[in-house]
């Protein structure tokens, strides 16, 4: 394992106070809300957040993700690596504390909170409504996976 995720894991001490609640609220959410319905309500609530996190001027996809590394690293939820490919933009966030507080069959829309969050920085640096933040699928260890384009 690489030093800075073992040093970021270390540093790590969740605090059990919200754990049982958020589970019993995520098994309530999926049982009185399909599946599509509860993306769309955690995207927003992503969007809102994404506009509480402000971000300081980015020139850079470094300085985005450093930007967003600095807001993780002090919520203790995980970190993000931003990269160009060549039909988008790739986000990959690790170790956000989601399955571990939700469950794992919350996985499936929970990660749209995320989502929210990285179309409201995006849209703050400047991107038009014709390209949107996506999340593509959940690595085996635990990594949400986005892209961002057309």
């Amino acid at each position: 394992m690489e030093s800075h995720v073992i040093s970021y894991l270390e540093s790590q001490r969740r605090g059990a106070q919200w754990e049982l609640f958020l589970r019993s609220l995520a098994v309530s959410l999926q049982n009185w809300a399909p599946s599509d319905t509860l993306r769309k309500l955690m995207r927003d609530a992503g969007v809102h957040t994404g506009q509480d996190l402000v971000l300081p001027t980015c020139e850079t996809l470094i300085d985005l993700e450093a930007a967003a590394n600095e807001h993780w690293t002090r919520m203790g939820w995980g970190f993000v690596k931003i990269q160009e490919q060549h039909d988008c933009i790739s986000i990959t966030h690790d170790y956000a504390p989601l399955e571990a507080v939700f469950g794992r069959e919350a996985m499936e829309w929970v990660g749209s909170f995320l989502e929210g969050i990285y179309q409201q920085w995006f849209v703050f640096l400047g991107a038009g409504d014709g390209l949107q933040v996506k999340q593509v699928g959940v690595s085996d260890t635990g990594a949400l996976n986005y892209k961002f384009g057309r």
